[in-house]
């Protein structure tokens, strides 16, 4: 910035960049707001974005808003995102995509209170802002505003409870689920256990759907396999895991999530197990900091929260009258060491290891 006369720096306006770039202000104007309408010659485009860079211009953001009648705001409204160790990559994901175009967002974590929920909405649009995102956590319902008629509403990983929205994304959780299952079948894997999270939760469901598919591909029937249901917590996945080992047996663990899956390794220990070798874990979610952190470090299926955050900016700054209705962003399959081929002999769980479980 330039010096001023009082001492303070004056702000870098569009005549200094003009005057620098050897071209007119509505020039510079049309070129830093992305006027494709507009002729310019891309020698003059260049010595244009070449000036304001070299005299650190920052647009007037206020006055913009004040001329165009256009908003640089977006209102992220969430339920627990904050409180969630890795869920936050989803705002992460949609501020890396938007501020270079200027925006900022605001965040609003409602903690599920709709009504909390309502006046962080009306309080946006009263300052005014470009479009609306709900965020989840984990995929689910999630209450909409009636204050929203005529603002942009995306939903990330969760959907309007009522009413619609323009645009709902959500991660592949049936297909990571058939990947994460088809992986243990694929190195001949045929007594198979799937440890899911709460029976009624979208996330189990879509997952054990999937994992019926991969085992029905690999020529089983599901209703064969061991099914249990847990509460995705680490606590979890150590009772159930021991619970089946002992009961059935079987050479693999689909979990159903990666905190589910470290439960599990650490059941197979306490009843003198290894994985890979005596049995084979798949998780999901890829956590970061867990999955590949444990030994042997977690094969699983990613969920795609940064992905998830880019494609909702991404839809943020695109035209709104070409929005899909629905995004579904896959799941990659995470390969690692925890799963190995069936064990030639089974080994049995330490004769004490029930015993202590109850202890």
């Amino acid at each position: 910035m330039a010096n001023h006369p009082a001492g303070r720096p004056r702000r870098i306006t569009m005549t200094d960049v003009a005057r620098r770039a050897g071209v007119s202000q509505p020039t510079v104007s049309f070129v830093l707001n992305d006027r494709r309408d507009v002729a310019v010659a891309e020698e003059t485009r260049r010595r244009v974005l070449e000036a304001a860079a070299e005299l650190d211009f920052v647009p007037n953001r206020a006055a913009q808003l004040l001329r165009s009648n256009r908003s640089f705001t977006i209102g992220v409204v969430t339920s627990g995102i904050v409180s969630q160790p890795y869920a936050g990559l989803i705002v992460l994901g949609i501020q890396q995509t938007v501020q270079p175009a200027g925006y900022v967002c605001m965040v609003v974590d409602t903690t599920g209170d709709p009504e909390q929920g309502d006046n962080a909405v009306a309080s946006l649009v009263g300052q005014g802002v470009a479009a609306i995102l709900y965020a989840s956590p984990d995929p689910k319902p999630l209450h909409r505003s009636p204050r929203l008629d005529g603002i942009r509403t995306i939903f990330v990983n969760c959907w309007p409870e009522e009413g619609k929205a323009d645009t709902v994304l959500l991660a592949d959780e049936y297909g990571g689920g058939r990947a994460a299952a088809a992986s243990v079948f694929a190195r001949g894997h045929r007594e198979v256990a799937f440890l899911g999270g709460p029976r009624s939760n979208y996330a189990c469901k879509e997952r054990r759907r999937g994992f019926a598919d991969a085992a029905r591909e690999a020529g089983l029937r599901p209703a064969d396999l061991v099914h249990r249901y847990g509460d995705y917590s680490i606590g979890s996945g150590y009772e159930l895991a021991s619970e089946v080992v002992i009961e059935s047996g079987p050479t693999a663990l689909v979990c159903g999530n990666d905190r589910m899956a470290i439960g599990a390794l650490l059941a197979l220990h306490d009843l003198g197990l290894e994985c890979p070798r005596d049995v084979s874990i798949v998780g999901f979610d890829d956590q970061p900091d867990v999955a590949d952190q444990v030994r042997p470090r977690l094969t699983t299926a990613a969920l795609p929260h940064l992905m998830l955050g880019r494609r909702a900016g991404e839809l943020v700054l695109a035209d709104p009258d070409g929005a899909p209705e629905r995004v579904v962003v896959d799941c990659d399959l995470i390969e690692r060491e925890s799963v190995g081929d069936p064990p030639r002999r089974r080994r049995r769980p330490r004769a004490d290891s029930s015993a202590r479980r109850r202890s």
